[in-house]
């Protein structure tokens, strides 16, 4: 009997003792969060600039760019709960397969899903963080909704610097890229999941896997791996999860 390529993919699962997974925007849309280079994704709405609003220049010079557009995304963020798939990983933590999360996603809901070791390598918007000091922070819970939804600038109290969500923006360094780079090193199963790989250089850590190491890529679109890796599903992520029988219907 010929194997299914879900019949694979639990294969793959369960002979793997030392599971990283790399995560991104798409593990997400469907708790209401929009993903970003998708036909549908946030880079698509004209009114957004894609090349301006990350980038921590443009930030510093007139703040506001980026206040509008957060004033938008966060109440998609806030009220947002763990997918099926966020689930799924959970599961597989607790099964001992899954030893840690890479994630380009700055919504916290790896952590609100209960997964243990997540390397957020693009931050995360708990906090706001003063650009002169990252000593200088404020609970992004603190802020009323209707301060976030004004848009205006945040000014560090102790210092009179701009503050911004705890996130990386075009010309910082993303953090613990040396940390992911290990465990992706160290992992005898990659699952690239709900990522495209576009952006570098979390786009690039899959090329850093040992020999032998099994690579599965379950997204949408196309990504530049799709040629190498050991099995390819474009299926929808929560589908995934349920037909895997690793979360709930």
């Amino acid at each position: 009997m010929q194997l299914t390529n879900y019949d694979k993919l639990m294969d793959l699962l369960l002979n793997a003792t030392d599971i990283v997974a790399l995560t991104g925007a798409g593990i997400s849309t469907s708790a209401g969060i929009s993903d970003f280079r998708s036909p549908k994704g946030i880079y698509a709405d004209p009114s957004i600039d894609g090349e301006r609003v990350f980038d921590i220049n443009v930030f510093k010079e007139d703040p506001t760019i980026f206040g509008r557009f957060f004033a938008k995304l966060y109440p998609q963020i806030k009220d947002a709960q763990p997918t099926k798939a966020h689930k799924m990983l959970k599961k597989l933590e607790e099964m001992g397969k899954l030893r840690s999360i890479v994630t380009q996603n700055i919504d916290g809901l790896h952590t609100k899903a209960g997964s243990g070791n997540i390397i957020e390598v693009h931050g995360h918007v708990r906090e706001y963080v003063c650009v002169n000091s990252m000593h200088h922070r404020l609970n992004t819970a603190d802020f009323t909704g209707a301060q976030i939804a004004s848009g205006e600038a945040v000014i560090c109290k102790e210092c009179q610097g701009l503050m911004k969500p705890d996130v990386i923006f075009f010309g910082e360094h993303v953090k613990d890229l040396e940390k992911a780079l290990t465990e992706v090193q160290r992992a005898d199963l990659v699952l690239v999941m709900g990522t495209s790989l576009t952006v570098y250089p979390v786009a690039g850590l899959p090329e850093y896997c040992k020999d032998g190491t099994k690579l599965v890529i379950l997204n949408a679109m196309p990504t530049k791996f799709d040629d190498i890796a050991d099995l390819v599903l474009r299926d929808d992520l929560d589908t995934i999860a349920e037909k895997l029988g690793l979360v709930d219907k």
